[in-house]
């Protein structure tokens, strides 16, 4: 788990006094491991291509050889940002899912909403250690939260279903 002290000093994140981060993450790396394998494939496949072109003709100009690199170096950044601008988290009161950089999206319940949570995972999702899990609020017109491709998504039900099962967490009657 990553450290709390700067989750907690976030301006998407605001704690109240006795709240507390249960757990925090983002989708797990499994989840972009094709496309970095592309950056690299792309990379060392360009690097190989202009070394033929270079041995056949004479003075391949500095730029075409930088541009394999350029371009690996491009997918790598916007899979590995595309990966960074999730976050979740999970505090003793609310579930949060954070998106974005310069723009952001923060999608945000309370633990006392939310009805029942569901873990789904594929053979290889199984097999890599992700999954998600979902947590389903009261009414039709409410957001149900996803957490997509959490490592680990076992602990990540069973802390949901924990702070669920909290007496103090009993959701409150509209009369």
């Amino acid at each position: 788990m990553p450290s709390t002290e700067r989750l907690e000093s976030t301006d998407w994140l605001t704690l109240s006094g006795d709240e507390r981060i249960e757990w925090t993450g983002r989708p797990s790396l499994f989840t972009v491991a094709p496309q970095l394998l592309l950056a690299v494939v792309v990379g060392v496949g360009g690097a190989l291509a202009v070394g033929a072109i270079d041995s056949v003709v004479d003075g391949v100009p500095a730029v075409v050889r930088l541009l394999p690199l350029l371009a690996a170096v491009s997918v790598l950044g916007v899979v590995l940002l595309r990966w960074y601008r999730v976050r979740y988290v999970i505090t003793s009161t609310q579930v949060y899912i954070k998106r974005g950089f310069l723009s952001l999206d923060v999608d945000q319940i309370r633990i006392a909403r939310i009805q029942n949570t569901t873990l789904s995972q594929s053979l290889a999702e199984r097999l890599l250690g992700y999954g998600d899990v979902t947590a389903y609020t009261a009414g039709s017109d409410t957001l149900n939260i996803e957490f997509r491709n959490v490592p680990n998504p076992a602990r990540v039900n069973e802390t949901l279903s924990n702070l669920l099962s909290r007496p103090d967490n009993e959701p409150t009657q509209i009369v």
